[in-house]
Order: structure tokens, then C-alpha cells, then sequence
């Protein structure tokens, strides 16, 4: 059977602007896989891209028009010369970045550091918003059979909540705060609570927040309504600028901190004082390349269910509407996913 020769793509071709065009499907290069594309994940930082309005627009790494997406899965179909780790008709989940695996950083196990960083889709690779994607045999993790595809789409994000429970040392004996109810802050909570002695959410919206209690929090709480001075650890996955100063009044004596969300702009004056005085530690927790296989493992043992923070899954045709409703208020369950491919 012959080849396809072009391929369903979408492209931002400007501030809120969203087309479908046929291009060509891309080839292999040395040491590099192409990927059929299974489910696209839409987060935060896709709409913050839609909306023109981007660290990485602002910047130069992405020019109009681009095809955008970096949570992704899918199944190998072609390698290129040299391209040996993953064989042809494996199910994959993409990693968003890609290091060099070279400089000082990368060797010394700091890879998410990497000076020479490429990401999928954000800056020198182009995206997985296609039917078909192109790259390093090195950036995709090998999917376990009796994990969906579906599911894995989630494993992108989950990474940097693995990474925050494991920088923070979330232990047995641990009351862990986490701050905020979208993707990031449900997932921190879902792995945190494997663990931890107690986990509550803290957030503004009903029922992100009423949701947040069927995934197992201990409690939710409203800002206001939580207790100073009662954590052990808090992970901030809001992005919220006031969220800095409220994690460090959370915060017990030795606690620890962990930073997810970023806020758009510098946050408020914070009490430093506080934070050498409480002698708490604070993390910046800049993704988790090296948890995709821990978080998999997850959820091939049952640990984790990814699926349950999806709220819709849907053609390529839908992403405009997808996106529409990830900007309005008090959804519960968080995550969109397009659909190109089945299993």
C-alpha cells in the first residue's frame, strides 16, 4: 500500500487564529523517528501561544505561522539512519524536552538545564499538532501495553508533579498544601496523596475544587480559609503572583516549598524574613524530564489514572472550541485532548 504523502496539520497562524492545512509529511533525519500521532494534550502554556501572548512568541522561538503541541502520543512508523533505541510499531509517549545530552548540565543529571535545550513544539522543533511528527529517537519513552494511549497523553504533564513530590521529599508523615486546580495542581494532588499523610487543595473555584475531593484530597480550602503555619510541604502549581507569599505563610517551620505554576509577571513583594526565619527550602521545579518512566510506571501498576482529569476529547476540527472552553471559569475536570488517531 502506498505511503500518504501529505498529512492533517494545525497551525497558529496568529493571535487567536487557528487553520487546518495538508502539508507534507515530514521525514526522518539520522537518529530520528516519526511518529504517528495518537492524542494531542492542550495546557496553559498552548493557550497563552493562542493568545499571542508567550514567553517563547515574546522571544522568537516561534514565528506565525507554527504548528504548536507538546503533549503527545502515538505509535513509530519510519526511523532514520542510525535510529536503533525504538522499533517501528511502538507506542510512544513524546517527551517535551529535548536535551543535548552533552553539555556540563546534561552531564551532570541536570538534563531539564540543558544550555542547548530544544522543546517539541516551543522553540526548534515543530509540534505534534499534526497527524505525523518528526523527532529525536532519544525524546519519547516506550509506552507500557496495558497503558491507553489516551492515559499517557497526561504523562508530559505528570512528570513535573513526580518531580515536585520527589524535590520536596514528600514523606509518610507529611500535611501537603497544594495550591491551585488545574492540570498541574490535580495531578501534584493525585501523586502526592499516594504518599503523603494528608493532602489539601486550596483553590477559588467550586468545582474544580468539589472535584479535587473526589480525587482524594483531604480537604479543599479557599485561600483564606486555610491554616498558616500548618504544612510541611506546598506545592504551588497556580501560577497565581500572590500564590508565593500565601505558600510561605502556609509553610511550618522546615518546610518545604515547591514551585509549578509561573506567573505571567513578577510577583508581589514576599517576606524574606519569613523564609529564613521558618528556614524553609524553595524549589523551582523546571518539568521532570527524568520521572517519565517512575509515572509510567504509575499508571501501568493502577497507582495513577490520568484519565480522570480528561474533560474532552475531540477531533482536530473541535481544537477552536477546545480552546474556547479551557478559557472559561469553573470547569472540574481540566484537560482537552484532540484526537488523530485512534489506538
Amino acid at each position: 500500500m502506498d505511503q500518504p504523502q501529505s498529512m492533517t496539520a494545525l497551525l497558529m497562524t496568529g493571535a487567536d487564529e487557528l487553520q487546518i492545512r495538508q502539508l507534507p509529511i515530514p521525514k526522518a533525519g539520522p537518529h530520528e523517528i516519526v511518529i504517528r500521532t495518537a492524542f494531542l494534550g492542550i495546557c496553559g502554556t498552548d493557550v497563552h501561544l493562542h493568545h499571542g501572548k508567550s514567553f517563547y512568541i515574546d522571544n522568537g522561538f516561534l514565528k506565525h505561522p507554527f504548528i504548536f503541541g507538546h503533549e503527545y502520543t502515538g505509535t513509530v512508523v519510519s526511523r532514520g539512519a542510525g535510529a536503533e533505541r525504538v522499533g517501528v510499531g511502538s507506542r510512544v509517549v513524546g517527551h517535551c524536552m529535548v536535551p543535548c545530552n552533552s553539555c556540563d548540565n546534561c552531564q551532570r543529571g541536570r538534563r531539564n538545564l540543558c544550555r542547548s535545550l530544544r522543546e517539541v513544539g516551543l522553540r526548534f522543533i515543530p509540534g505534534a499538532a499534526a497527524e505525523y511528527v518528526v523527532v529525536p529517537e532519544t525524546a519519547v519513552s516506550i509506552v507500557p501495553d496495558n497503558v491507553s494511549l489516551e492515559a499517557a497523553t497526561l504523562v508530559e504533564p505528570a512528570v513535573t508533579a513526580y518531580h515536585a513530590c520527589e524535590r520536596t521529599r514528600v514523606g509518610k508523615a507529611d500535611r501537603v498544601a497544594v495550591i491551585g486546580t488545574g492540570t498541574l495542581g490535580m495531578l501534584s494532588l493525585m501523586i502526592a496523596k499516594l504518599t503523603a499523610r494528608s493532602v489539601d487543595v486550596i483553590g477559588v473555584a467550586q468545582s474544580e475544587m468539589d472535584y479535587a475531593l473526589e480525587l482524594g484530597a483531604t480537604r479543599v480550602l479557599r485561600p483564606e480559609e486555610a491554616a498558616r503555619d500548618a504544612y510541611d510541604v506546598v506545592i504551588e502549581a497556580s501560577g497565581v503572583r500572590s500564590s508565593m507569599q500565601l505558600a510561605i505563610d502556609l509553610c511550618d517551620l522546615g518546610g518545604r516549598i515547591a514551585l509549578v505554576g509561573i506567573p505571567g509577571s513578577a510577583s508581589p513583594e514576599v517576606s524574606q524574613g519569613a523564609l529564613v526565619l521558618k528556614d524553609i527550602s524553595v524549589h523551582g521545579i523546571l518539568h521532570g524530564i527524568d520521572y517519565y518512566g517512575l509515572t509510567l510506571d504509575l499508571l501501568a501498576t493502577g497507582k495513577l489514572d490520568t484519565r480522570k482529569l480528561v474533560a474532552r476529547i475531540g477531533g482536530v476540527e473541535e481544537a477552536g472550541s477546545m480552546f474556547a472552553d479551557m478559557s472559561k471559569p469553573d470547569r472540574s475536570r481540566p484537560k482537552y485532548l484532540i484526537r488523530f488517531r485512534g489506538e
